[in-house]
């Protein structure tokens, strides 16, 4: 798989910036094309209860009211993609452009966060989450589920801290699932431009011993050389080890299926994935 369409949805909050400032690093990466994909909420969906005890003048007021705050957000990200445009000299188009390596366009579209996202999300080689913050939890919280469960395309989870390079040092955390099949069929892009990759193996009851290696094989036909480590979590969650464990060999980018177990049990009990969702603080790239 080649990454040459990246969905970058953006809502014009702080997270924003570092959606768009990784998806045009790895747009120049892989000559690809950025969809910076803003989602106008409806504003007729800020009445709950349309006409159930409200009059038609407080409607139209609340309806006024979503409609000028989705124009201030619509604006706001309209900002922040122009000025990424200048900052790194990306040609707009919405069409592949000959002897253009790569290119950006702007989509607007308006409906439901998650029913749009999932539907750009479908014809994307990669769609770009920022881990949900305080300021904005509710509309990362519903791009992450669409992304992750509704496309069936990678999903790349980014912390906090923009992305100025192209990750060099991958850690692969592999359990020989269906989910991290994915996740690493997804990726390959990424593992065959990086300089170092790391098979990770969390000694675990569900884990059948130190599996790396059949996967350092199966990447050796793809031309990539790597190391197998297989460790004990040591008292920590799973999650939590496997983000420890890809931080002491020095990871830029961490390979992971999402929710191996089933997602109810993983939000009721806790797992892998929810544990990595909240606490990584380098971009991780996701197949469900």
């Amino acid at each position: 798989m080649s990454m040459k369409s990246i969905l970058a949805p953006i809502d014009g909050t702080a997270t924003s910036n570092g959606v768009l400032q990784a998806a045009f690093v790895l747009a120049g990466a892989f000559k690809a094309h950025v969809n910076a994909l803003h989602v106008r909420p409806d504003p007729k969906a800020a009445v709950p209860l349309l006409g159930e005890g409200m009059s038609g003048a407080m409607i139209e007021d609340m309806i006024s009211m979503a409609e000028k705050e989705g124009n201030e957000q619509r604006q706001k990200a309209r900002t922040l993609y122009l000025d990424m445009l200048a900052k790194h000299d990306v040609s707009e188009s919405d069409m592949p452009l000959a002897g253009v390596d790569m290119s950006a366009s702007w989509v607007d579209d308006q409906g439901r966060e998650d029913e749009v996202i999932a539907h750009h999300g479908r014809l994307a080689d990669l769609i770009l989450v920022s881990k949900p913050q305080q300021d904005n939890e509710v509309y990362t919280t519903l791009a992450l589920n669409a992304a992750l469960f509704e496309t069936g395309r990678p999903m790349l989870l980014l912390p906090p801290s923009s992305m100025t390079a192209f990750p060099q040092v991958v850690t692969i955390c592999w359990n020989g699932s269906m989910e991290g099949a994915r996740a690493v069929a997804a990726a390959l892009p990424f593992i065959k431009m990086a300089k170092t990759v790391h098979i990770i193996t969390a000694d675990t009851s569900s884990t059948d011993g130190p599996v790396g290696e059949n996967l350092a094989k199966y990447l050796r036909w793809h031309g990539v050389e790597t190391e197998s480590v297989f460790f004990s979590p040591a008292g920590k969650t799973v999650g939590l080890a496997l983000l420890s464990e890809s931080k002491k060999l020095g990871a830029e980018l961490m390979v992971m299926g999402g929710y191996t177990h089933s997602r109810m049990r993983e939000l009721i009990l806790g797992g892998a994935t929810r544990d990595v969702i909240e606490n990584a603080d380098i971009p991780v790239v996701m197949g469900h």
